[in-house]
Formats: structure tokens, C-alpha cells, sequence
């Protein structure tokens, strides 16, 4: 048994290392237990041969300065500030993302463009009632078309649920660029100023974004930090957690508790068990499961994007990222990769079996133009249960 630690901490990701990183620093006694073989959760970095690869295609947003002058004192020069822009594949042509009036009116053409600003700023000042769900916040927002085509197909895909059911939430800054501001930023300053705003800029790591929570490790006592340390039940008597067992045979006394498991997991292994209304109501908590097919390839770039958007149901891929784009060295000299995100649910055939669905990615990415399949050096899937909650109504 293990009483000495002041803090104890489920999970190894963002919220957990940060944790442990502000208990180290305060010289506040911890110790963390992560079930997997590595830390970073849903924001590792992966080797594989010489290529880097991202899970999910995250990045630094200069939004919070405390955050921001953390990393770079935990990273430094290895912290570097790049403007890669994002679009969206829609009609077997790129649109930028976030959508700004300008792309809209190329990709419209004048007359629609014209109709659906109309909308847009009508809508904008008569305020008939106030949306209740995702669905309709679009189509009072944006208007039927727009939506359809760049926001309602594409989060039906990325949800897997009827849009009407989806929180409002959902929406983050999509569609934001659509304003007569970045008008004129687009139109005086260029793109490069355009992405500045619209999230284009930001900051990424040497060698991946896990390398921002492999530094916070490190400045730790990595003797804290235990892999392959699954938490398998919670014990609590008076109102109180006593105590936790690592894979079912360790037991740690807890003074203090600090977890980031899901919500619905952590209460399942509560041990004695809540009433079975709470845990009812926890499992209603749904999440997405997201399958990562990486393509590394005999070529040195596709395009210069940060992320591609396919929010047609054509394709079974919601996004593309080319990790070279973010930093070069996430692959080898004249070479570079591609990762497809395909979301899905644990009972999904694909979710279990994957050799139909490589075949099919692979022959839409060929059909789109990114390459050949004589390009293909090596492929390798990568699987994320519980990638993110969905946030229904």
C-alpha cells in the first residue's frame, strides 16, 4: 500500500500532466496512473519508422498567456509560431476554412452569393426565436445552403447523430470569417493576415504536439508518473475515496483524488457502485470513436494546407492532415505522410474491421489527385476510443 502521496491522479493526458506538472511545482506530493503505454491521451504524438504523426490534427492557439509562456520556457526554441491555412474539399474544389465571404463568393458564384448574404444579414437583425439546437442555430445563422453544404452534412458525419439533437455548442468558431471585417482583412492584407484571424496561425512543437506534455514530464520526477496502470476500482466509504487498485491486484490510499477519466467510466468502477438512476444516466453520455488510416508516402508534399475538410457524404473521412506542413521534420527528407480521420461508433463494422475501408480511402485520396498508389511506402491504423463526448441536447 502507498500513503505518502499528497495527490493522486487518474489519467495521463493534458489534464493529468498539468495537474502533476503544477503539483511538482508547487512541491505538492503526487502520483499518476495512466491505463495506456504512453502520456499525452488524445494528443500523442506517434512514431513510426521515421515518420511523426499526430493524434488529431491539434495545435497551440495563442489564446491564454499563462498557457502560452509555459510552453515556450518548457520547450523553447523547439516552440516555433506557423501560418498554415486550412480549406475545405466541396465539389471536387478547395474552399478556405473557416469560411470568409470571399471564398463563399467564388465558390457560389454571384448571384447565390449575393442571395445568401441577404439571408445572412437579415437574419442577423430580425431575431425571431432564439435556436434550441445545433440544426436550427445553423439554418437561422447561415441560411439552408450554407449550412448544408458546410456545416449540417458534415457534423451528421462527425457526430453520427441527427443534427437536431446536438447542442448548439457544437458549432465552435466554424463559420466565423463570415463577416464584413474579414472583407476587408482579405481583401487589404491578403490570406496570410486573413489566417492570422481565423485561426490559421498558431503554435507547434519540433516533433509533434506530444512534445509539449513529454516536456512537462520530464521536468517532473518521472518515477511519479506509472503506464500500463489501469484503474479498476474506486473505493469510498462515508462520503469519502479510501483507496484505488491498479489492475486489479494493486491497492493506493488516497488522500487526495484528481481524475480525468471519462464521467461514465469513473462512476462504473465506484466501488460500492452509485444507484443505478446515476449510472443510468451517465452511460447516456455517448462518445466518438475515431479509426486514423496514415498513409506514408514516396513524395514530398501534397499541398501547403494545415487540415482538409470533407463534409460530403461521398467520402467516410470527415478530415486529412499532412503533419510535414506543420513542422518538417514529422517526416523524412522527400517524403511525407497523410492522416485520414474516419469517426465512427464502437459497434460499427469498421470499427473491428478495416480492410474494406483502407481500400476505399485509399482509391478516394488517389481519385481526389494527392497521389498515386505507386506513392504508398507503408500504412499503419491507429485507433481512438472516446476520441470526444457528443455533445447532444
Amino acid at each position: 500500500m502507498n500513503t505518502s502521496n499528497k495527490i493522486t491522479i487518474i489519467g495521463g493526458g493534458p489534464a493529468g500532466i498539468a495537474c502533476a506538472y503544477y503539483s511538482h511545482k508547487c512541491n505538492i506530493n503526487f502520483i499518476l496512473f495512466e491505463s495506456s503505454h504512453s502520456f499525452g491521451g488524445n494528443s500523442r504524438t506517434i512514431k513510426y519508422r521515421d515518420f511523426y504523426f499526430d493524434t488529431g490534427a491539434h495545435r497551440l492557439h495563442d489564446k491564454d498567456i499563462e498557457t502560452t509562456i509555459l510552453i515556450k520556457n518548457i520547450l523553447g526554441k523547439k516552440l516555433k509560431k506557423i501560418h498554415v491555412p486550412s480549406q475545405i474539399f466541396r465539389n471536387n474544389q478547395f474552399i478556405d476554412f473557416p469560411l470568409s465571404p470571399v471564398g463563399l463568393f467564388k465558390f457560389l458564384g454571384f448571384r447565390s452569393f449575393i442571395k445568401e448574404s441577404v439571408g445572412i444579414l437579415f437574419r442577423s437583425i430580425f431575431i425571431f426565436k432564439k435556436p434550441q439546437n445545433f440544426h436550427d442555430f445553423a439554418i437561422f445563422r447561415f441560411g439552408s445552403k450554407i449550412s448544408e453544404l458546410f456545416l449540417l452534412e458534415y457534423s451528421r458525419k462527425l457526430w453520427g447523430v441527427n443534427t437536431k439533437k446536438l447542442s448548439i455548442s457544437v458549432s465552435g468558431n466554424r463559420l466565423k470569417g463570415l463577416s464584413i471585417y474579414m472583407i476587408i482583412v482579405e481583401y487589404f492584407f491578403g490570406k496570410k493576415i486573413k489566417t492570422q484571424h481565423l485561426d490559421g496561425s498558431f503554435y507547434y512543437p519540433d516533433f509533434g504536439i506530444g512534445s509539449i506534455f513529454d516536456g512537462m514530464v520530464k521536468l517532473c520526477n518521472k518515477s511519479k508518473f506509472n503506464r500500463n496502470s489501469r484503474v479498476t476500482s474506486i473505493n469510498h466509504s462515508n462520503n469519502k475515496i479510501d483507496s484505488i487498485i491498479i489492475n486489479g491486484k494493486t491497492t493506493i490510499m488516497i488522500n487526495e483524488l484528481i481524475s480525468t477519466m471519462p464521467i461514465n467510466t469513473l462512476l462504473a468502477n465506484l466501488n460500492p457502485l452509485p444507484p443505478s438512476q446515476i449510472l443510468e444516466i451517465a452511460n447516456e453520455i455517448k462518445f466518438r470513436n475515431i479509426i486514423l488510416i496514415c498513409f506514408f508516402l514516396n513524395k514530398n508534399s501534397i499541398n501547403q494546407n494545415g487540415s482538409m475538410y470533407f463534409p460530403s457524404n461521398e467520402y467516410s473521412f470527415t478530415r486529412v492532415y499532412e503533419p510535414k506542413n506543420r513542422c518538417s521534420k514529422m517526416s523524412p527528407t522527400n517524403k511525407t505522410s497523410l492522416i485520414v480521420e474516419v469517426p465512427c461508433q464502437p459497434s460499427d463494422e469498421i470499427w473491428n474491421n478495416q480492410s474494406q475501408l483502407i481500400v476505399d480511402v485509399k482509391n478516394d485520396l488517389v481519385n481526389i489527385g494527392f497521389f498515386e498508389e505507386d506513392d504508398i511506402i507503408d500504412l499503419y491504423i491507429h485507433k481512438i476510443s472516446h476520441a470526444y463526448p457528443i455533445l447532444e441536447i
